[in-house]
């Protein structure tokens, strides 16, 4: 029984990440005027409402409500007219959530990948706790250093349509892919290629 509880907890360490609150008032703050920078953004919205689902696995329900909060508290009119909703959704049921952006919390590569695609089917905006999220197709994290800037994944963004606006690009870091995962997307992209060919 021990075993079992001792590789538990390993596995669910493997992708535990501790959760900064202040890091979450920033992101409760940037979050929605992001989500205004894409240009396209009005056609997306329905009854003028920005829709936010916050993503968590159980372990960090406490940090999803508390950003849920956050952002309620931080825009209680909402944000130049457009009201804001966040609604949680626990990973496992992020296949039966609509919204127009999709907040990350922690959790294995997999599961933000399945989510990633789900947003994409939304035309939904992607945002992560997690820089290294964006490895995995997620479209923004931050960088709070000295400056605190959003980090851009631009090929996630153009590749679902959507357009940012020059200022936001401007002020943002550019996330680039790291030579490890850009050889293995090569790579998966020539087998993929090998077995249509073959086929």
């Amino acid at each position: 029984m021990k075993t079992v509880l001792l590789l538990l907890l390993l596995i669910s360490s493997s992708f535990a990440l501790t959760i900064n609150d202040s890091l979450l008032k920033i992101h409760a703050t940037l979050i929605p005027k992001v989500y205004l920078m894409d240009y396209n953004f009005k056609k997306k919205l329905q009854n003028k409402t920005i829709t936010i689902a916050i993503l968590y696995e159980h372990s960090e329900y406490k940090s999803a409500k508390s950003l849920k909060d956050k952002i309620a508290f931080r825009y209680p009119e909402g944000i130049n007219s457009y009201k804001i909703v966040s609604k949680l959704v626990p990973y496992r049921e992020v296949s039966k959530s609509d919204a127009n952006i999709f907040y990350m919390f922690p959790t294995s590569k997999k599961i933000i990948q399945n989510s990633v695609k789900h947003a994409e089917n939304n035309n939904a905006l992607t945002f992560s706790y997690n820089k290294k999220d964006l490895n995995y197709g997620v479209m923004i994290s931050l960088n709070v250093a000295k400056k605190i800037r959003p980090i851009l994944n631009l090929e996630a963004i153009k590749l679902n349509d959507i357009e940012m606006r020059p200022v936001l690009i401007q002020i943002s870091q550019i996330f680039t892919y790291s030579l490890n995962n850009l050889i293995k997307t090569i790579q998966k992209e020539s087998s993929n290629f090998i077995q249509v060919y073959s086929a």
